[in-house]
């Protein structure tokens, strides 16, 4: 059977039919787990509809095995990460996004490369290069895997190598009402834009951005912002990042409680879905994040000079 520790898994359900026709006593529900208590199980269809199954009605239960990840969808959710971090430069080249923002961050000074290059491969780094060097940066392409794993090994083929290894999860935004201490701004406040911004507090307040379709939460402790997160509201996708807590603010469950507010929010703000970024060497916050419900999607790395 299904228990809490199985919330952001695959599973199937097997259901009691409460009117069946004949030999259709039951019907089964595939999709992602995303609450389950002692009357009911809810679970996220592929077609997006959330079913709720009454605990009373369930004949069977288990987890499955995760689906492998469309290519449509690693597509679509690179878009949606890519608008909801805009670099502070950009420009369309041949089909792929070059990115500036004076070093803040691989994300937004990195190149997005999810189809063929229009003009060829070696015209498209050529440009790549030029455009860079004008800015005296170090050109980075991000590789999402597999979809882009020809210009993967295309690049490595040519010297660039891999850097940055991360897994993209996602899970459910649903989400109950918030009643804990963490406040949600449309705006960063200061002491965050320091915490994240690692020096360029001016140039992350221009990636990060404001308005209703962005959310900070923090929470503080004697003045000072001992917890803070944010989260960026693209289609039906609500990206997390930033999640944080100061060293000696840190396992008092602050960083959970920073997860809670925004998920809240980005369901009341109508999203379908949170997405977050992590770099697989975090071991640490990639199990946090599964607990909480995510489920690895895809992975994506750079290669650079």
């Amino acid at each position: 059977m299904l228990g809490p520790e199985h919330i952001g898994r695959r599973v199937v359900v097997r259901a009691r039919s409460a009117n069946p026709a004949p030999g259709r006593r039951f019907r089964d529900v595939t999709g992602e787990l995303v609450e389950i208590d002692a009357d009911r199980l809810r679970i996220l269809a592929s077609s997006g509809t959330v079913v709720t199954v009454e605990a009373a009605d369930v004949a069977a239960a288990k987890p499955i095995g995760a689906k492998p990840t469309p290519f449509s969808e690693i597509l679509e959710l690179e878009r949606l990460l890519a608008a909801a971090w805009p670099a502070v430069e950009s420009v369309e080249s041949g089909g792929w996004l070059l990115r500036y923002s004076h070093g803040f961050s691989r994300r937004a000074n990195s190149v997005l490369a999810v189809t063929e290059p229009d003009a060829g491969l070696d015209a498209a780094l050529a440009e790549v290069e030029h455009w860079y060097a004008a800015r005296e940066a170090r050109p980075l392409v991000s590789v999402a895997l597999p979809v882009a794993r020809r210009l993967d090994e295309a690049l490595a083929e040519r010297g660039w190598e891999a850097e940055g290894r991360t897994a993209v999860l996602t899970r459910a935004a649903a989400g109950g009402e918030y009643t804990g201490s963490a406040v949600i701004a449309h705006e960063p406040s200061a002491e965050l834009l320091e915490q994240l911004g690692r020096g360029r507090p001016r140039t992350a307040a221009k990636v990060l951005g404001s308005g209703p379709n962005r959310a900070y939460a923090e929470i503080r402790r004697d003045g000072v912002l001992a917890a803070r997160g944010r989260a960026a509201l693209e289609g039906d996708t609500a990206a997390v990042s930033g999640i944080g807590t100061l060293p000696e603010h840190r396992r008092r469950g602050l960083g959970g409680e920073i997860m809670e507010a925004l998920a809240a929010w980005a369901a009341r703000a109508g999203a379908r879905r949170l997405a977050l970024q992590v770099e697989i060497e975090n071991e640490a916050a990639l199990a946090l994040y599964r607990r909480q419900g995510f489920v690895e999607r895809y992975r994506y790395h750079y290669r650079g000079r």
